[in-house]
């Protein structure tokens, strides 16, 4: 087999042509600066993000990293959008349009913490709000490696994740040190304004208590609170100790990611011309070997899905096939069946589309790319079917409304590979863009509360049979609404008796962060809620 031939036309083909065989069509691509490793020339404004990089980092440790929960999280994720954006506003930089639709989803991610809990997206939506967070500060610079998301989206990530980071680690320092250079020149004028403090801190020393004493009691009540706070930072001291050790790694990432990207130092791992080459090396399979997986693949598809057609198109019409009594197992083997052939179609499409020897498009290779993705539509449409056969008997909960939501984003995505087989676009965009609007949804809907009141109303209105408890449990507090009303107008005591031990429960939980950084605007209203119906 001859190796095949890498041209500049080949090369233009497969920046477009790793998955699916789409092509990227008046991409802007912005040049990756500084391919080698240069020194860090920080400046007055480096210098001072390298100060505040400390305070960020001191307060994901605080409110962020082991947490994930409540306002304290969206006032970081202010903080922390509006200081870089500040930075590379003032370093001279222009944030690119995608940049700002970035800035947008991590800014409407972040404040669905002070708003909802949002059990059910854990640990998802932490992890999309980090990495969006810093997947926009690539963008924002312009340094993704064709320009804008593309299908080199692994090495984006890996470049804004890992190697930008990393090999900036140690320049915070540098920062910093500018700091000192003027330090003699200052050091006079600190001297004065510690002086004075020392002094006043002195003269109030002895004249407070002679003011507490001569109060008529605000004044006391007021030193006291003040005083009371500070003993509070004494009995936490270790753990503000270790949040401070934790910041500094921490600082010393997001400034290396941040100011790394926007000095262009360290972000030449992947350049283009020669990562497009060393791509189209991957192309070693025949044709006809290509031909020959796909066709019979999906030859087997057809055969069976035609032996089993009762199986897979009952739950069109309410119905159970034969052999299946419990409407569980029914669903959840209909699900993890579309997910595994999703998955190996998915598998066969990139490995079929990358690796074969023919850079052009074929038009036999775009038939059976379009016929995969429409078997995995119609698995999709079956499965679908089968989780409203579940939901209408047993209700909704988180576990079923999000396989529901992950089977309508690959229906769009396989409605996309059917499309990509006559027009040019980035696949691997149209699943970013889709996957990351819907999720911000999620985030911004509250849908722990959709599913408790969807089970509410359909209990009070008889068409459920049991009104379970335990999914209010998972859902948290946002689950309180639909307990009192269903509390208030049904007559089984012994539901009762569940809701109101949950609610309890809810109201302690709810007390316990009441004006702490976990705390959020729906645990606000179910402490006020609560209290109104059993105080």
């Amino acid at each position: 087999m001859n190796e095949p031939s890498i041209n500049n036309n080949e090369a233009d083909i497969i920046s477009g042509t790793l998955v699916l065989g789409e092509s990227e069509e008046n991409v802007p691509v912005v040049p990756i600066l500084n391919q080698g490793k240069v020194s860090f020339a920080a400046d007055r404004m480096d210098s001072y993000f390298a100060l505040f990089a400390f305070v960020l980092g001191f307060l994901f440790a605080r409110w962020v990293l082991f947490a994930w929960q409540g306002w304290g999280v969206t006032l970081f994720t202010l903080v922390f959008c509006g200081s870089v954006t500040l930075y590379i506003l003032k370093k001279g930089g222009q944030i690119q349009k995608a940049g700002w639709f970035w800035l947008a989803v991590v800014i409407l991610i972040g404040l669905s913490f002070s708003l909802w809990s949002n059990n059910g997206l854990e640990p998802w939506h932490g992890l999309l709000l980090f990495c969006s967070a810093v997947y926009w500060i690539l963008c924002a610079t312009g340094l993704l490696v064709l320009g804008q998301t593309s299908n080199l989206l692994l090495l984006d990530s890996y470049n804004a994740l890992f190697a930008i980071p990393f090999s900036n680690f140690g320049c915070q320092y540098q920062g910093l040190a500018l700091l000192g250079t003027n330090k003699l020149a200052r050091g006079r004028q600190l001297f004065s304004v510690a002086l004075g403090l020392f002094l006043t801190f002195i003269v109030a020393a002895m004249v407070l208590p002679l003011l507490m004493e001569a109060d008529s009691g605000g004044f006391a009540k007021l030193i006291n609170g003040i005083l009371d706070g500070f003993r509070g930072i004494g009995e936490d001291f270790w753990e503000t100790f270790w949040q401070l050790m934790l910041a500094v790694p921490i600082a010393a990432y997001i400034f290396g990611l941040v100011a790394g990207s926007t000095h262009k130092r360290g972000t030449g791992l992947f350049e283009k011309d020669s990562t497009l080459k060393k791509i189209s090396g991957l192309r070693i399979l025949p044709m006809t070997t290509v031909y020959i997986l796909m066709g019979l693949l999906s030859m087997l598809y057809i055969v069976f899905i035609g032996s089993q057609v009762p199986y897979f198109f009952s739950a069109f019409v309410g119905q159970r096939p034969e052999g299946w009594q419990i409407y569980s197992e029914y669903a959840r083997s209909g699900f993890f069946e579309l997910c595994r052939i999703a998955v190996i179609n998915l598998l066969v499409l990139t490995a079929a589309n990358i690796m074969n020897q023919q850079p052009e498009n074929s038009i036999f290779l775009k038939i059976l790319n379009a016929l995969l993705a429409i078997l995995t539509l119609l698995l999709i449409a079956t499965a679908f079917s089968k989780m409203a056969l579940y939901i209408g008997a047993y209700g909704l909960s988180m576990r079923r409304l999000l396989p529901c939501v992950f089977m309508t984003f690959m229906a769009i995505i396989c409605g996309g590979a059917i499309a990509l087989q006559k027009w040019s676009f980035s696949i691997t965009r149209l699943a970013v863009g889709v996957g990351v609007v819907i999720f911000c949804m999620l985030c911004i809907v509250n849908p722990d509360s959709l599913v408790a009141r969807y089970n509410a109303q359909r209990y009070l209105s008889g068409t459920l049979e049991n009104f379970d408890v335990e999914i209010l449990y998972r859902s948290g507090p946002a689950g309180v609404d639909s307990a009192l009303m269903v509390y208030e107008q049904t007559n089984n005591q012994e539901l009762q008796f569940k809701l109101k031990e949950y609610l309890l429960i809810q109201q302690q939980q709810a007390d316990e962060v009441a004006g702490q950084s976990g705390d959020s605007w729906e645990r606000a209203q179910a402490r006020q809620k609560i209290s109104e119906c059993f105080d």
